[in-house]
């Protein structure tokens, strides 16, 4: 199958970037092609992959390469869209697979003679809480997209009938266990919290930071937390550090190097959340609010909005064995190797075909 993933833009480096790159790579090594169709304004793919990268320009004309030095357009992705549209047409493929709100409506409407696909990482519109003209705009951009007729895989089966997703094709984002993976430890000196300082609200790193607060001043510089891409504001909390993982054997290290992992999280908790599988993946105790496959079998659970409890928490975790959770955690990730992920929506697009 010739598999085209187009983008209203060009890549990133939060987890779902990671997800598209190696579903490319996964597909190629079955025999597949798989191409991306990125804007010009581009850089190189953060998580490396094998497949080939094609160009468009605002014009939405095929181009030989990327420029970090080219204009975007006036109205940035929503130009964009309209230049993906153009660029669309003039392909060929098997399968054209959506990955984002911004280009369920490109695929939507362009002529290319192809299946159409949209896989779904999140319910887009929750992370478009505020009350600006442009959040507003996406939130309907994002709403409308579930509702284009394009056949839906999510990640998650709480998306199977969720707001205005309606499907029955349910896709686990996967997990490199051959990154993520217990290694021997020692014992740390201090203790040594860890979580993704992130500052959107629905991430909840806010309430994690009010419970470390309140640690602190109980443990003092006995405890600290670590905090993987934090904002650098956060580094003004005494007993904050901020860590800078390049790649994902770096990230794998850092969640060993951890005494237990939190998350925050407010919104969807149903959902996959990367973070909260890579710890259990390196048997690393985690306190979350939520996230598959997290229940009170393999993590301590908190609610959500709550510093009290992740206080608590923290405290439970560290007068007890942790060992029968952390294992049961870790043999729960098995689920999302990547073979398993990568195959599934493969037969479902060969059933659409």
């Amino acid at each position: 199958m010739k598999i085209l993933i187009p983008l209203a833009g060009g890549f990133g480096k939060a987890g779902g970037w990671r997800v598209l790159s190696e579903l490319a790579n996964r597909w190629i090594i079955e025999g597949n092609s798989v191409i991306f169709l990125v804007h010009k304004k581009t850089e190189t793919p953060y998580f490396p992959t094998k497949a080939q990268i094609i160009y468009y320009d605002n014009s939405g004309e095929i181009v030989d390469c990327s420029d970090l030095n080219y204009k975007a357009p006036v109205l940035g992705a929503l130009k964009i869209r309209t230049a993906l549209r153009k660029a669309l047409d003039k392909q060929t493929a098997d399968i054209v697979l959506a990955t984002h709100s911004f280009t369920a409506e490109p695929v939507c409407l362009s002529s290319i003679d192809a299946k159409k696909f949209y896989y779904v990482q999140a319910y887009e519109p929750d992370y478009y809480y505020k009350k600006s003209l442009k959040e507003i705009l996406y939130k309907c951009i994002s709403r409308k997209s579930y509702k284009l007729g394009l056949n839906i895989i999510v990640n998650a089966p709480m998306y199977l009938s969720y707001r205005e997703i309606e499907t029955d094709m349910f896709v686990y984002p996967g997990l490199d266990l051959l990154n993520f993976k217990p290694v021997s430890r020692k014992q740390n000196e201090k203790i040594i919290l860890g979580t993704i300082g992130r500052l959107e609200e629905y991430k909840g790193t806010a309430y994690i930071v009010e419970a470390f607060k309140k640690l602190r001043q109980e443990f003092g510089d006995r405890i600290e937390l670590h905090m993987a891409f934090g904002d650098s504001t956060l580094s003004n909390t005494d007993g904050i550090r901020l860590i800078s993982p390049n790649g994902d054997l770096e990230l794998a290290a850092y969640y060993n190097s951890l005494d237990m992992y939190l998350c925050a999280g407010t919104i969807q908790l149903e959902a996959v959340h990367y973070p909260v599988i890579e710890a259990m993946a390196c048997k690393t105790p985690v306190i979350t609010t939520g996230y598959q496959p997290a229940d009170d079998s393999n993590s301590w659970k908190v609610s959500v909005k709550s510093s009290d409890e992740i206080l608590l928490k923290v405290k439970e975790v560290l007068g007890v064995d942790t060992s029968k959770k952390v294992e049961k955690g870790f043999r729960d990730v098995q689920i999302f190797n990547w073979d398993n992920v990568s195959n599934k929506m493969l037969n479902y697009f060969k059933a659409k075909l």
